[in-house]
């Protein structure tokens, strides 16, 4: 879990004061947008950014969405998109990994988003008194925004909002999991193209399975196997699992691929882990709940579990 400091403490990136956030209701989703880039006029150019070298990845282009109109660079979008796809980030993973602790660039960025109504701080109270965890989410505005200039595939989904803040913890710490098993692959020369996050599997998996409930009791099992296969699932015990996160990549040699991964907790029992190691999802951890499941699923006898698909040791973040 990714802790954004104690109470009162002021980064050097931040704009805001620094108090509490209010909760507010989940944001509905907004369906559909228009946009297009604002034609520039003759003689003028894209603006970069005053404070920052003129990177092609730091000029800002007008962007116009809804009759309304943006300052975007290529960064800030790459930021936009990363929210989106996993709803809610936090700022000290956003800081280790694509701005490479670079709390000046992390500013610019941020403090442009923020004054142009796109991008929301949220900080939350978790553990202790003091301990504070900086999230960031996305607005309606960038929801729309990101589905309207696209990404490299466009398949990927864009969330919006707070969510379950009872489980923002577990949820923030799916970018670092991403950013770990997207090392890996490209290590092994694949390319990332998309993630899809549980719940989104899950309305998927839940509105193929509406049709089968109006068929007789005996048919059901054979039509839920066919929905999980069709999603790249197994059935267990009567119940579709799923992971908490898939990715989908292309192999080195261009073939297209997924990886399901699974965020095990502190409070994981050994046999959940393993029912979810035993239909190929590859699970991670914090380092002390890594080596408490991984003794309790080998009885510390072995560093990889045993049995059917268990290919993987549970790796630690």
């Amino acid at each position: 879990m990714s802790r954004g400091g104690s109470r009162g403490d002021q980064p050097d990136w931040d704009t805001t004061p620094p108090t509490a956030p209010q909760l507010t209701d989940v944001e509905n989703f907004v369906h559909g947008s228009s946009a297009k880039l604002a034609e520039p006029r003759l003689g003028t150019r894209p603006e970069a950014d005053p404070q920052l070298p003129s990177r092609p990845d730091r000029v800002r282009n007008t962007v116009l969405v809804r009759e309304r109109k943006y300052r975007i660079s290529e960064a800030e979008q790459a930021l936009l998109t990363t929210v989106g796809a996993f709803r809610a980030v936090a700022v000290n993973d956003l800081l280790a990994y694509p701005y490479a602790s670079n709390p000046r660039q992390f500013g610019q960025d941020l403090r442009s988003l923020k004054g142009q109504e796109l991008i929301r701080t949220h900080r939350l109270m978790v553990g202790g008194e003091d301990e504070v965890l900086e999230i960031l989410v996305l607005t309606r505005e960038a929801k729309s925004l990101v589905a309207a200039v696209g990404t490299r595939n466009g398949r990927q989904i864009s969330q919006m909002g707070l969510v379950k803040p009872r489980e923002i913890v577990h949820d923030a710490a799916l970018y670092r999991m991403y950013e770990a098993e997207a090392a890996h692959i490209r290590n092994r020369g694949g390319t990332v193209r998309r993630v899809v996050l549980d719940y989104e599997l899950k309305a998927s998996i839940y509105a193929a399975l509406a049709k089968a409930r109006v068929l007789p009791r005996v048919d059901y099992p054979k039509v839920q196997r066919e929905v999980a296969q069709a999603h790249g699932l197994q059935v267990t015990g009567g119940r579709i699992l799923l992971p908490d996160l898939r990715m989908e990549y292309d192999t080195a040699e261009g073939a297209p691929t997924k990886v399901d991964l699974e965020l095990a907790t502190y409070h994981y029992h050994g046999a959940y882990a393993l029912e979810k190691a035993r239909v190929g999802f590859k699970l991670y951890a914090d380092g002390p709940s890594a080596a408490r499941l991984n003794a309790r699923l080998t009885r510390g006898r072995a560093p990889v579990p045993e049995g059917p698909g268990l290919v993987d040791a549970i790796l630690s973040l």
